[in-house]
Order: structure tokens, then sequence, then C-alpha cells
């Protein structure tokens, strides 16, 4: 199966339906084929089979267009995060050797800059189409275009950093994709409702998270960017069922008055993931919005889904056990999960080792590097880097991370990364970066500095360094002038002893 056929089947079924829509703007099922049609035949000219494209955009129409337009040509679209500093859009774009840049008018001088080799087609706003491609997309006609792609082919490649700090392209199959949707309608049976589409599609979640809508059948309405007020009128008066959400959306939803205001009746379902949330925030979320609640957790390299802590989780944990809201589900169909010890070999229930993955949606490999594939598939099992346990009931308990990763909002930091920028800082002698917990944001980072002697170091020195280099998220919220930093016998920083003072209290080492 390939991913096009996804939006086909229901285009056959229900041709003039409401398949996706955006502020005043909407397209039927038939409609969003045609035009992935048009999009696939201007990719088939300018690009070959298995070549890669980046692009760049706030949530949209022509977002979803360009995925399924690319399915139909055998092109790999890679997604670029519009909250990336540009130097890190040029590694990427670099990286995945791509000739061609689909790209937003807001962010088109600026990627151009960086990579000024780059092919750019510039979406603009004041176009009359429904979708508002460049010229050379719209002249192109709607007739039908299927290069034979196999179900074996990358359907895109998306990034995610590792701990050198250096982003990886995780390549993610069209029938891991597939494979993936179903596994997430499966375990929600959530068809053919109507859905909001918050996170952004730059996301490995929310991505798959419209290929999951699309599967089973639903009208998405697609929203541009997070603002907490109008999302939730647009749940109330839009008669929102479905939507996903990462916990810190979640947070500020739940504390707005506005929430008293509003009708929340046609809500079926509502989805979290990307990072975990504080127990408390859900059972007043639950409160707030009287429907059911699911959590996904997965990674990139996992396509998005491999476990679920589904509906009636949910409820058994306000009956009568609240313990399980801790959990992140059992594994979605076709999905085995392991637990393994330093050696390799499975630990017991309530031990607690590296969580491995095994199933149809995990990725075929990372781009161009075959020592780190190697590493993190040898053996047909995800190696995750999450640290964890499951019970005996085969429920999955996260409880810290192998891995050197903060995550904050739903998107990934790498210490390691943040740290090579601020080891550039004159007067820095040694650097840490950790995370800490917040109430907004579940984690956030800070970074414990070691001046150089004689160093007049500041604050508002150090982090206007880091924002001129990295994504405003991936910047400290916090700088600690330290005169060392503690270490092993063989040199390495002992984060956890940084990490300590933060957590004490604290169930588990991540918020």
């Amino acid at each position: 199966m390939r991913v096009h056929e996804l939006l086909d089947h229901w285009a056959d079924r229900f041709p003039d339906e409401i398949y996706v829509s955006d502020g005043d703007r909407s397209l039927t099922w038939n409609e969003m084929r045609e035009w992935t049609h048009r999009v696939g035949s201007w990719l088939a000219d300018t690009l070959q089979p298995g070549d890669r494209f980046c692009v760049l955009d706030r949530n949209s129409l022509e977002l979803i267009a360009l995925y399924f337009g690319a399915s139909r040509a055998g092109v790999v679209p890679v997604p670029l995060n519009f909250r990336l500093a540009p130097q890190e859009w040029k590694y990427i774009v670099e990286d995945a050797r791509c000739t061609l840049a689909v790209v937003h008018e807001d962010y088109a001088d600026t990627l151009t800059a960086v990579v000024p080799g780059v092919m750019a087609s510039v979406m603009r706003d004041d176009r009359d189409p429904p979708l508002r491609f460049a010229d050379d997309v719209v002249a192109y006609p709607a007739d039908r275009i299927d290069r034979n792609v196999p179900a074996e082919a990358i359907y895109h490649q998306m990034y995610t950093s590792g701990t050198t700090g250096k982003p990886k392209g995780a390549m993610v199959t069209h029938r891991a994709a597939c494979a993936n949707a179903l596994q997430i309608q499966l375990a929600l049976d959530a068809s053919r409702k109507r859905a909001l589409c918050v996170m952004p599609l730059f996301h490995a979640g929310a991505a798959l998270q419209v290929l999951a809508y699309t599967t089973g059948g639903c009208s998405i309405r697609v929203v541009r960017d997070f603002d907490r007020a109008s999302v939730l009128r647009s749940m109330s008066e839009l008669r929102i069922q479905l939507l996903t959400l990462a916990p810190a959306m979640i947070q500020d939803m739940v504390a707005d008055p506005l929430t008293a205001e509003l009708d929340f009746s046609a809500l079926d379902l509502m989805v979290y993931g990307s990072a975990p949330m504080a127990v408390e925030v859900l059972k007043r979320a639950m409160g707030v919005f009287g429907c059911d609640f699911a959590q996904a957790y997965g990674m990139t390299e996992s396509c998005a889904v491999a476990t679920i802590l589904a509906p009636e989780d949910h409820h058994r944990a306000l009956e009568s056990d609240p313990g399980i809201l801790m959990s992140a589900g059992r594994p979605v169909v076709g999905t085995a999960l392991r637990v393994a010890g330093q050696d390799g070999s499975d630990v017991p229930a309530g031990s607690v080792g590296e969580v491995l993955v095994r199933g149809p949606q995990l990725m075929s490999g990372y781009w161009a590097l075959e020592d780190a594939t190697r590493t993190a598939l040898g053996d047909g099992w995800l190696r995750t880097g999450d640290a964890g346990y499951l019970d005996s009931e085969g429920f999955l308990y996260i409880s810290d991370r192998v891995k050197d990763i903060i995550i904050s909002g739903g998107e990934n930091i790498y210490p390691r990364e943040v740290e090579e920028v601020l080891f550039t800082v004159e007067g820095v002698a040694d650097v840490a970066v950790i995370g800490v917990p917040s109430e907004r944001w579940g984690e956030s980072p800070i970074a414990f500095v070691v001046p150089r002697p004689g160093a007049d170091l500041t604050e508002h020195d150090v982090l206007e360094h880091c924002r001129a280099d990295l994504a405003r998220f991936k910047c400290p919220a916090e700088v600690v002038f330290v005169d060392s930093l503690p270490r092993s016998a063989v040199g390495k920083v002992l984060k956890r002893d940084l990490r300590a003072p933060y957590w004490e209290g604290m169930a588990r080492g991540i918020n």
C-alpha cells in the first residue's frame, strides 16, 4: 500500500464531502485528490524517483497536498521545522541533498540565503487558487499520475537529532507509514469524525496523525498556528470530535477561563503525546472537556506511535487504578516491546532497562548513516534510548531516558547540541546542559557554565549568543554560573548530580 491510496479510498466513496479546511478554504476529497495529481505531476517532472526535496511552512492545506503529491511521484519530502535557526535548515537541506525547496514566502528569502543553490518554489498568501502554490505548479493539469511507486519506497525523511547533536534523517517507507496509520485507527476507533489538526506538520506525530485521520475518513480542520483561545473556540463552534495535542497545549487550555463559556459536548476523543503529561493536569483536562482521552508514545524512528494508553485504560484509572495514568500504554497491533538490561537480555517485569520496539512501522534506517542504523536497528529491534519497565499486564512505564535528551513542549532538545554552541561563547571554560521540571513545558533546558578565569560573563551575553545560533525553544531558560562541574573518575560530567536537586521528590526522571 502507498500513502496516496489512503486518500483515494475515501475520494472514491465520498468524493463531494469536505475532506480538509483551513480558514475560509476547503477542499472535498475529490478536489484534494485532483490537487495531489497536479502536485505529483509537477514533482515528477522536476525530480527523479527517490530524490529529496525540502518543505518549509506552517500548517496548511498545501503541506497535506505536498505529502500526498510526493507519494504519487515517488519523491521524498524532507519537512523543515520552521522554529529552527537558518543554519540548522542549511545542515538538513545539504545533508539530504535537496535540490528543490517548496517554501512559504515568510521563509523563502532566509532559506535561499543560507542555501543559495537550492531551487525554490514559493507559496504566497495573495494567490487566488484554493491552494497557493507557485504558478508553475498550478499550471499542471489534474490528470492522474501513477509512477508505480513500490510500498518499500521511502515516503518521507524526517530529521531527529542524536546524542552527537547532528540531526539524522529517519527514512520511513510507504508500508511503514500506512501500517502506523492503520494501527492508530484500530487502537482509537476514530473514524468519520470532525478532526482538528493543531500539532505542527513538520513533526512525525502530526504528519502521521493526518494519515490516521485520513485512513478513518475524517474531515480535517487545519490550524495554522496554535493559539489557545482560537483553538478552544474552534473546538466549540465547529463541533470538533477528535484532536491531538501536546500536554503543554492542554495545560494552557485547561487554565483558560474561556473554557467555562464554551460547549465541548461534541468532543469524543482527545489524544495527547510527544511528551508525558502531569497526572493532575490530565485529571483536570478530563473534567473540563468531558471526553475520552488517549495517550500515544513513540518517536520519529517508529514512524510515530508504538504504544497507546487507550480510553478504557483512562476510565479504569479513574475508577480503581490511578497508577495507570503514569503509563504510556500497551503496544499497538503488530508491535512488540522488550525491556533490556546492559547485556541485551530481557529484564523481569518491573525492572528498569532500555525500551526496545519491533513492528511494521519502524523506519528503514538513517539516511547515509550505516553505523547509526546498525546501532539503532541491528537485530530488528529499535533501541529507543528510553529507560522504562513493563508491568505484569504489559503496560509500559517510561522512567527516564537513556539518551541525553530533553523534551520541552513536545520538542526534542539534545543537550550536546546546545553545549557545543555554548562552548563557542568567549570566556566559557566548561558547560553542561540538563532538563529541569517545568509546569508549562514539561521540561526546560538550563545551562551550568564554568567561566574562564578573569572572564566577565553575564547570563545576557550567554543567552544572546545562543539565540543567534539556536532555535528559541532550544535556548537555556536559565544560566547557572559554577566554579566547576561534577565529573567521574574518567572525566564524564555527572549530570545526575546536577539534576538531583531539581528532580527531588518527583516520581520519575521526566515530567
